[in-house]
């Protein structure tokens, strides 16, 4: 009896069903130039407002942007990179990209991207207290009721409904373009956070 329930423990395991990936990397790119770029770029674009509480948010960049070609191709690059690896179809390309500068108190509704594969986001000024990325659990408002911190021993992957990651220059983050996300307030009085989002598509 007591050699079956050995070999019955063996037979245990944990099964991963449903896994959410985030493509993290550190770029070395002209940050002080590009940033530079994006706050002249506020100045001549009324901007617009989406997800964003306060800040400016400008139109979807369109035509030639020099100072911000490297970005432009090390995000593709990436992106390709990722989608080969979650064995999404590819090749993909930039559909939409756009600046954001977020002053005092700025800060990013929970949101997603539709209409397109993977989306992301490149830190080019990242100022001391400048607010950090949250994802939420696919189950995020379920486990806000029936997984409360009372029945948790430790937050992990797991059990966790919400996930943040540092907002710091020259981080590139690529997702899931259905992975709800915010980003909380810039509570640096002086100096505002700047960065880059973006979606990416299939070329077919």
């Amino acid at each position: 009896m007591k050699q079956k329930n050995k070999d019955m423990k063996q037979l245990i395991q944990i099964q991963e069903l449903f896994s959410v990936p985030v493509y993290k990397t550190k770029l070395q790119l002209n940050n002080d130039k590009m940033s530079k770029y994006c706050v002249e770029l506020s100045k001549q674009d009324k901007g617009r407002v989406i997800s964003n509480s306060g800040g400016w948010q400008s139109n979807a960049l369109e035509g030639s942007h020099l100072i911000l070609n490297d970005l432009f191709l090390n995000i593709e690059k990436h992106s390709n990179e990722f989608a080969n690896f979650i064995k999404l179809s590819s090749p993909l390309h930039i559909s939409h990209l756009w600046i954001n500068i977020n002053g005092y108190k700025d800060f990013n509704w929970p949101h997603l991207h539709n209409q397109c594969l993977i989306s992301g986001v490149y830190y080019i000024r990242t100022p001391k207290n400048c607010g950090s990325i949250f994802f939420d659990n696919p189950a995020y408002d379920t486990m806000q009721f029936d997984w409360n911190e009372k029945d948790l021993k430790e937050k992990n992957c797991y059990t966790s409904a919400k996930w943040w990651l540092p907002s710091e220059e020259g981080l590139l983050y690529i997702f899931p373009s259905w992975l709800r996300h915010s980003v909380t307030p810039n509570l640096n009085k002086k100096e505002k956070r700047i960065s880059i989002s973006f979606n990416v598509v299939n070329k077919g």
